[in-house]
C-alpha cells in the first residue's frame, strides 16, 4: 500500500535569516518544493538564487521589497504567520529581509 502525502517533507528544517543559506535534502533526491513558514507577526520577504552547478556557495544579493515601478528578482512575500509551498529550483539558497523570519524544509508536493 502507498501513502500519498499533499506535501513530502525530504531533509532537515532550516532557519532563514539575513545570511545566505543552502536548503537541501537528505535523501539525494532533488526536491521540487519547499514548504515555508514564515514565523513573523509581519509581512516578511525572502530572496532566492539557484545553486552552483558546481557546489559553489552563492550569494543572494540584498533583499530588497518590491515597490510601484520598482520590481524586485528572485524575492517572494508572505503574509504574516502564513505557510505556503512554492516551487524552486533544487537546492536553492535563500535570505531573508528580516532576522529569523522563515522556517523552510525542502520536499515534494504541493
Amino acid at each position: 500500500m502507498s501513502t500519498v502525502n499533499a506535501f513530502t517533507p525530504r531533509g532537515q528544517t532550516y532557519l532563514v535569516s539575513t545570511s545566505d543559506v543552502q536548503i537541501k535534502t537528505q535523501d539525494n533526491v532533488n526536491a521540487i518544493s519547499y514548504r515555508v513558514r514564515n514565523l513573523l507577526t509581519t509581512t516578511a520577504y525572502f530572496g532566492w538564487k539557484p545553486a552552483d552547478p558546481t557546489g559553489a556557495a552563492v550569494s543572494v544579493g540584498t533583499v530588497t521589497t518590491p515597490t510601484a515601478g520598482s520590481p524586485s528578482s528572485n524575492v517572494i512575500g508572505m503574509f504574516p504567520e502564513s505557510v505556503e509551498v512554492f516551487t524552486l529550483p533544487p537546492n536553492v539558497w535563500l535570505k531573508a529581509d528580516t532576522a529569523n523570519a522563515f522556517e523552510i524544509i525542502a520536499g515534494t508536493g504541493i
